[in-house]
């Protein structure tokens, strides 16, 4: 019998196989049992896998396979096959490992190839689990990269969309390529490891003059689950990385300047509408990778250097093949999203169709935000209670942080504030202007707890749910209270919560429950983490919480005993007990984490600084005014008690995940709001924090209650017979209707109600400039409530602070380090409260202090028509001071001290002698007049000069060793004056330079805590590091076969070339017979001659019908001639392995033989 001829082009399928699961073997059986004739593989893995080879060799037993070492990526792994097979007149089929094409679907792919002139053609990709749900048939791609799903989310497969037609992108998951082109084009880009190389191949296709055409009737099942695959890698990040990549190297060079304006506004416009609708990672992703095309400029450039040569058709073509406009926008508009939901058995990620109802909440919420705040985004926000200004300049922000001394209240040497550096990293977002940067930060801080709260709420699967919380979280009177009364660290509080309850739940492992199976009764929608996914969870909460922490502290108690109370409720709703304990340890990790990330700082904590000390007598709130958020005056706020409505009527009509949340939610209700009125009471063992702090958690609760409440109305009440539980579920959303009016209400003013005079400028209204007299320090006096920094308890409600005479700004406002300065005001406190002294002037003045001040009226707390007490006999004891004089203003009881002695001075004669005594006898006798200011405007941040004499310099600071007193090149030591302060004795006249020198432990203290947030933010991020760069092949050269040796058949030379090998099929070139199929296998004489006959009787070219090649082309045309035989990849496109060595095997260089019809594909047809 004569040899089998095969009429079929050879094709060599190349499949990058990667830890493939027990879905491979179906995938190899899809593969083996393909009826294309001539057909090879090359598997390329990257590992080395004894048994995975083996695997493969079991059911393709003919197949080459090769260990790539790693996982270089996709692109660069299939790349390979320009080495390691030889020749042009064939073609590639590209594919994942986890596709399963149906057996004739080579061929079909083989038959439309020649059939629509194409250089690359694809299948219909359908589901792998559901093969009658369709994935992609072809891509759209507009000009920005963005790729536009042809189809419609979930949509069925009805043939409806099985015409063949040009498409702009194919996946890369499958898809035939000619040998010829994939060559010239230089494969895959290298640098594109993962996403984003399909689109960059078939746009440089495009640019080539081939046509892209996708063969629906070809059909392939695909499992497509990358991330799940490959957890490693931040998939968000290089899909933008390299979408803005393929931009910035195929766009034309007259197109590409506007091009790139128009990426970074639509790039601006994504990030602004992602925080606002739940999608901030992607703008993230987007805006990381368009600043990252900058430093890879030099790399873009190369990169379009090499493309230049294949650019054959003008630019104005390939633009007109792209989806007009912008894909992301239109996908927007159509708002279609995925979402992942866990069902009892798996996760699964589903489109999912939204509504336009959750753009209008956001645009309402934030337009209310803007009228209720419109004074502040106008003029700027006052210096109202915690509202003070930031520094003048970010540098001062940060010097201070990284300085060893902490100038709050006497000062002393300390570790400074995180937040100090934190607002000097966000000072970037408004360019360095720190007014903008202070109105941005307070009002943006009631956008980010709406972000988190969004975000929280995302894992109850219903859109009226997920509204129903955010306008409940905004409208609290929470808000109006804490911006009318300058409580920025309650405003903190509101921020943070709801962000530390969702990255709790993640790294738990709580994520969204599958709503179709709402009838099940899955308790809660329970992932398995793997430990480096928890980890990761676990890292990005503790970022959280270090970054509350770090301007509230007490913020660090409060997410304990938020993972604690969650811990309690996921026990009450009866779900796993391994998912409560995972609350405690994660909790408890994620605080400790959050605190580190505050080293050293948090090493000066303690409780009173937390807590704060206790107001005068009786807070006065009470239960009412708890449970209806009034911290301020807002009106109509006890109208907001209906807000507790949906608390009662989630846990009640809510079933499964949807109970478990609502239990969860009332336990936080619950929990925080028996904590506040136990310390609005006084009866807890310690002082409790402020009202505001402890309100907050509760405001997540009730609106979280209010989403379970809606969610179970929707998925549990509606549409069952009607009872009680149906009149419940509409009183409760009618309750979140009616409850939002005193937020709305509070909106009215413009400034929340702020008084028009604060105090901080009041208190530097009767006080002179440091000018006169040289620099000082003032004592502030009275009810913690009304003093504008944070105080120290003395006794019985009675608070002091200690201030400069400059301006008040926001590093005034954390808790000062307790230091013997603040003995020394007690001492002084005690001799005029026994009446032991009328000299307590002299006993203040070591510390520099010239003003007692006792705020009595703030018009926030304290206002004319309802004041808040001074301590009882306070004035009347400064009265009595020989040494003090009253200066009485109209809100401000202020006292002079007349025995003051400046900050910084030179001390002579006996008060030169006084400062070597101690104790507040030896003071009350001293004679202080012999003082001089000296170094005027001296402060730590920098070097002063000023001119001595002989006698003591003395600095109104605790005493510390880190100041320097420098004259004529001799520095001088320091030791303590007057028992508290620092002096130094000098005993020649001359030029003195005072500064502070931070000890050589602070910087790398500071260095420690960079590593620390380097660590966990690494930790919290799916970054992956190359410990080592490639630089040689993936696969080593060997030659196994070479199909030169198995030549194709060619007319009457069909028979001669069989060799010595006369049982091997002899393989024909392309060829198509009159039907249009590829031909099949054929036996004996007469089918041979019927071959030979078919190749000779190919068309024939006229004297007149020269090569296209020869014709002259129109530079003007839309599709430039390419020739059937192509050049040589351009070096700079090939990859960095050369084709040094003998090729795996070859498909033939295309020059010798001519097929039957012609060449491959003798020129692309013009579109």
């Amino acid at each position: 019998m004569e040899p089998e001829i095969q009429q079929a082009p050879p094709v060599v399928a190349v499949i990058v196989v990667h830890e493939p699961g027990a879905w491979f073997d179906e995938s190899l059986d899809a593969l083996a049992d393909q009826d294309y004739p001539n057909l090879r593989f090359l598997f390329l893995i990257t590992s080395s896998d004894a048994e995975l080879e083996e695997r493969i060799r079991l059911r393709l037993p003919s197949a080459f396979v090769r260990s790539l070492g790693s996982n270089p990526g996709f692109g660069p792994a299939v790349n390979e096959v320009l080495r390691l097979v030889e020749g042009d007149k064939g073609f590639f089929l590209i594919g994942h490992d986890d596709i399963a094409p149906e057996p004739e679907a080579v061929r079909t792919l083989v038959e439309e190839i020649y059939r629509s002139n194409a250089g690359v053609v694809g299948p219909k990709l359908v589901e792998w689990d559901d093969p009658g749900v369709l994935q992609t048939v072809g891509l759209g791609v507009d000009r920005f990269g963005e790729i536009d799903q042809v189809i419609e989310p979930g949509e069925l497969d009805q043939e409806q969309h099985d015409g063949v037609r040009d498409v702009f992108v194919l996946p890369s998951a499958c898809m035939l390529v000619r040998a010829d082109l994939f060559r010239e084009i230089g494969g895959f880009d290298p640098s594109m490891t993962f996403h984003g190389d399909d689109v960059e191949l078939c746009w440089r296709v495009h640019h080539s003059g081939a046509r892209v055409v996708v063969a629906p009737s070809a059909r392939v099942r695909h499992r497509g689950r990358l991330p799940e695959r490959r957890p490693d890698l931040n998939h968000r990040l290089l899909q933008a990385r390299h979408r803005m990549r393929a931009v910035a190297t195929l766009t034309g060079p007259t197109r590409l300047p506007g091009r790139s304006v128009e990426m970074v506004l639509l790039t601006l416009v994504e990030l602004v509408v992602g925080v606002f609708t739940g999608k901030a990672s992607e703008a993230w992703a987007s805006l990381r990778a368009l600043a990252g095309l900058i430093p890879r400029t030099v790399s873009t450039l190369r990169r379009r250097k090499a493309v230049k040569p294949l650019r054959r058709v003008p630019e104005r073509e390939v633009l007109g093949l792209q989806v007009r406009g912008s894909a992301r926008v239109a996908g927007f508009l159509r708002s279609r999203e995925t979402s992942t939901y866990v069902g009892p058995e798996s996760t699964v990620r589903r489109w999912r169709e939204s509504t336009t109802a959750p753009v209008l909440a956001w645009l309402g919420v934030l337009a209310a935000i803007a009228i209720g705040s419109r004074d502040f985004l106008a003029a700027g926000v006052p210096n109202v209670g915690e509202f003070l200004q930031f520094p003048a300049s970010p540098r001062d922000l940060l010097d201070s942080y990284t300085s060893g001394w902490n100038s709050t209240g006497a000062g002393s040497t300390s570790a400074n504030p995180t937040g100090w550096a934190t607002l000097a990293g966000l000072s970037t977002l408004t360019l360095f202007r720190m007014g903008a940067l202070h109105t941005l930060f307070i009002v943006g801080l009631i956008v980010v707890g709406l972000v988190g709260l969004w975000r929280l709420a995302t894992v109850l699967p219903s859109t009226r749910g997920r509204i129903a919380a955010l306008v409940v979280y905004a409208a609290t009177p929470l808000v109006a209270g804490a911006m009318a009364t300058g409580r920025l660290t309650t405003l903190i509080a509101y921020a943070s919560t709801p962000w530390i309850v969702q990255t709790l739940r993640r790294a738990v492992g709580v994520e969204t429950a599958d709503p179709r199976r709402a009838d099940d009764d899955l308790v809660d929608g329970i992932v398995a983490l793997p430990w480096p996914e928890r980890l990761r969870r676990v890292a990005a909460a503790a970022i959280v919480i270090g970054l509350a922490v770090a301007f509230a502290p007490v913020m660090a108690v409060v997410a304990l005993v938020v993972a604690a109370l969650l811990a309690v409720g996921t026990v009450l709703a009866l779900a796993p007990w391994q998912t409560a304990v995972r609350y405690v340890w994660v909790g408890l990790a994620a605080v400790v984490g959050g605190v580190l990330l505050n080293f050293p700082w948090f090493t000066t904590w303690s409780w009173d600084q937390l807590s704060g000390p206790p107001p005068v007598g009786d807070p006065g709130r009470g239960l009412l005014d708890l449970a209806s958020f009034q911290i301020g005056s807002i009106d109509f706020a006890a109208i907001s008690l209906v807000l507790y409505l949906p608390v009662i009527a989630g846990v009640a009509l809510a079933r499964a995940w949807r109970l478990t949340w609502a239990i969860r939610a009332a336990t936080l209700v619950v929990g925080f709001g028996f904590l506040a009125v136990l310390s609005d009471q006084g009866a807890l063992p310690f002082d409790g924090p402020e009202a505001g702090v402890l309100l907050a958690p509760v405001a997540v609760g009730l609106a979280m209650s209010a989403a379970a409440a809606l969610a179970a109305f929707d998925l549990d009440v509606r549409g069952g017979t009607f009872g009680w539980r149906q009149p419940l579920g509409i009183l409760a959303s009618i309750s979140v209707v009616v409850g939002v009016f005193p937020g709305v209400v509070a909106l009215a003013d413009g400034d929340w109600g702020m008084p028009p005079t604060p105090l901080a400028r009041l208190l530097n209204a009767p006080l002179p400039d440091a000018a006169d007299g040289g620099d000082y320090n003032v004592l502030l006096l009275g009810d913690a409530r009304l003093l504008p920094v944070p105080s120290t308890e003395y006794r019985d409600g009675l608070s002091f602070a200690i201030i400069d005479d400059g301006p008040l700004d926001f590093r005034d406002r954390w808790t000062s380090p307790s230091t013997d300065a603040d003995d020394a005001v007690r001492v002084a406190l005690d001799e005029m409260a026994s009446s032991s002294t009328l000299r307590a002037g002299r006993l203040l003045a070591p510390l520099g202090i010239r003003f007692i001040v006792a705020p009595e009226f703030d018009n926030v707390l304290s206002t004319t028509a309802d004041p808040l007490p001074l301590p009882g006999g306070l004035v009347d004891a400064l009265e009595d001071q020989l040494d003090l004089t009253s200066v009485t203003g109209l809100t401000l009881e202020v006292f002079e001290n007349s025995a003051w002695i400046p900050t910084f001075s030179a001390l002579t004669g006996t008060t030169a002698e006084a400062s070597r005594t101690a104790g507040a006898e030896a003071l009350v006798r001293a004679e202080l007049t012999s003082v001089s200011p000296k170094f005027p405007g001296a402060n730590h941040l920098s070097d002063v000069a000023d001119e001595v004499v002989p006698g003591v310099v003395h600095l109104a600071v605790p005493y510390d060793e880190q100041w320097e007193l420098t004259i004529g090149g001799e520095t001088l030591e320091p030791r303590r004056a007057f028992g508290v302060t620092t002096a130094f004795d000098v005993e020649r006249s001359g030029t003195a330079t005072l500064g502070y020198r931070t000890g050589s432990l602070r910087p790398v203290l500071l260095a420690l805590q960079v590593l620390l947030w380097l660590v966990v933010l690494f930790a919290a991020t799916r970054v992956s590091v190359p410990l080592a760069r490639r630089t040689g092949s993936l696969v080593e050269d060997e030659t196994l076969i070479d199909l030169e040796d198995v030549p194709f058949a060619d007319g009457d030379d069909l028979d001669d070339d069989l060799g010595d090998e006369p049982s091997r099929p002899a393989i024909a070139d392309p060829g198509l017979d009159l039907s249009g199929e590829i031909s099949r296998a054929v036996e004996g004489d007469e089918d041979a001659d019927e071959v030979s006959e078919l190749a000779d009787d190919g068309p024939e070219r006229s004297d007149d019908e020269s090569d296209p090649s020869d014709d002259e082309s129109d530079p003007s045309d839309d599709r430039a001639e390419l020739d059937g035989e192509l050049s040589d990849p351009p070096d700079e496109l090939s990859d960095d392995a050369s084709l040094d060595g003998e090729p795996l095997f070859d498909i033939g260089d295309g020059a010798d033989d001519d097929p039957p019809d012609g060449t491959l594909v003798e020129d692309w047809e013009t579109r």
